[in-house]
């Protein structure tokens, strides 16, 4: 009987022992400890691991910070540059479909990508929060055919910048956000700040890269409630009537009130802000926020002023979006964490954690850290004001001949309803093929 005991005790043990090691995990195993995190690979334009760049530096402290927060989940960055070779790098990565999960998308590749197949929507990853946080215009970009294909990152909101110490060498007040200059008191203060200094220096109110291909301009295009296509991007718009007074308006600085210096519409970005700058022979310059920080490091006397009102007597603005898309794969745990990334990248949060990721103003009512000072704070409230135009992925020629349309208008070579006539077949047959 003793032993049947010892034999029972034995075994009780033994049970204890084997239940107990089955519920350990090993700790040697290969990938046991790896496979509780998720991992991803983010394609991040001009980062260059271990470089002591700021784009390079700031992009190692975001995903520090984001793994820190997100334990389960591993990033991998893969650094492409700002090239052809770049993009050659994220098409062959995209053709493959592996081994990337978030990037920087421009918004000519994003109906593309979109119609491939390539992308994963980003609504079903919305909170309600993140719905009301996100200003009315953020999305109009990143649409195509109803879905939300990238996560809004920023927009380069185009303002004016006036030189104040000529503005109040002629005595010319300063408009505000909340009490704009109409159209014609515009025109009226850039004729007083046209004019020729006791030195013979000639000094003209306003200009900005008007080339064809430059943007710094658009925002003047919708002021009377015009577009270049209609809202879902299907329709040529920009020869009806609202479209064709705003293009009038823009030549008429140059042509009629001759308030512009001569090369205006022919000349790029670099120029222009010479002229403001260096040359100091220009009182108003329309610009992207990029001028911004090399005026306020040398000092130069400059406000930031919003564009003024055309018939539609509401505030426009304009710009270049950054944009972060997901690659659709069927791991639904490495989508849903690439997913989680880019919500971080485009959030308020992130530009909290890393001091001076705001490059230019977020689209995210709650980010205000570009807001630094009362002339970024202008840059950052315009964000509200902003219309742009749904991505199309229309072909360069077609993108040389509508600049070239524009330019010519400028130039006086054509009235804006005869340029817009003219290019309205083309437009019209490559947006029909596109949406076939």
């Amino acid at each position: 009987m003793k032993r049947s005991y010892t034999m029972v005790a034995l075994l009780v043990v033994l049970a204890m022992l084997v239940s107990a090691c089955a519920g350990v995990a090993p700790t040697g195993g290969a990938g046991e400890g790896a496979a509780a995190k998720t991992r991803i690979v983010f394609y991040q334009r001009g980062y260059v691991e271990g470089g002591t760049d700021a784009g390079s530096v700031n992009t190692d402290k975001a995903i520090a910070v984001f793994e820190e927060n997100n334990p389960d989940i591993d990033v991998e960055i893969v650094g492409i540059p700002w090239t052809a070779e770049g993009d050659t790098k994220l098409e062959t990565a995209l053709a493959g479909g592996t081994d990337i999960n978030i990037f920087r998308v421009t918004s000519p590749n994003l109906p593309r990508y979109a119609k491939q197949g390539i992308l994963s929507e980003i609504t079903p990853y919305l909170t309600d929060e993140d719905k009301a946080d996100f200003y009315e215009s953020a999305f109009q970009v990143a649409t195509v055919d109803g879905k939300v294909w990238a996560w809004p990152l920023w927009v380069t909101a185009i303002s004016i910048f006036a030189n104040t110490d000529i503005l109040a060498e002629r005595g010319v007040d300063l408009p505000t956000m909340e009490d704009p200059w109409t159209w014609d008191e515009f025109v009226e203060v850039t004729k007083q700040l046209t004019y020729t200094r006791d030195d013979g220096t000639q000094v003209y109110g306003f200009t900005s890269s008007s080339r064809w291909g430059a943007i710094e301009y658009y925002p003047l295009m919708y002021i009377d409630g015009g577009r270049i296509l209609s809202p879902d991007g299907k329709q040529f718009v920009q020869n009806q009537p609202e479209g064709v007074s705003a293009l009038e308006k823009i030549a008429s600085l140059a042509l009629e009130h001759k308030v512009t210096p001569p090369d205006f519409g022919t000349v790029d970005q670099a120029t222009v802000r010479s002229q403001f700058k260096e040359l100091q022979s220009v009182a108003l310059m329309m610009s992207t926020p990029g001028a911004l920080p090399d005026l306020e490091n040398s000092n130069f006397p400059v406000a930031v002023l919003p564009p003024p009102t055309g018939d539609m007597g509401k505030l426009v603005t304009n710009g270049a979006f950054g944009l972060f898309a997901v690659v659709d794969v069927e791991d639904e745990a490495k989508e849903a964490a690439a997913h989680k990334l880019a919500s971080y990248l485009t959030g308020s949060q992130v530009a909290q954690d890393v001091e001076g990721w705001q490059l230019a103003p977020g689209l995210r009512r709650s980010n205000t850290s570009y807001a630094t000072t009362p002339n970024r704070e202008i840059i950052a409230r315009l964000v509200e004001y902003g219309v742009y135009e749904a991505p199309v992925a229309t072909s360069a020629e077609l993108g040389a001949q509508y600049g070239a349309a524009l330019q010519a208008i400028i130039l006086g070579q054509q009235s804006a309803q005869e340029a817009m006539d003219a290019i309205a077949p083309a437009y019209q047959a490559e947006l029909d093929a596109l949406n076939q």
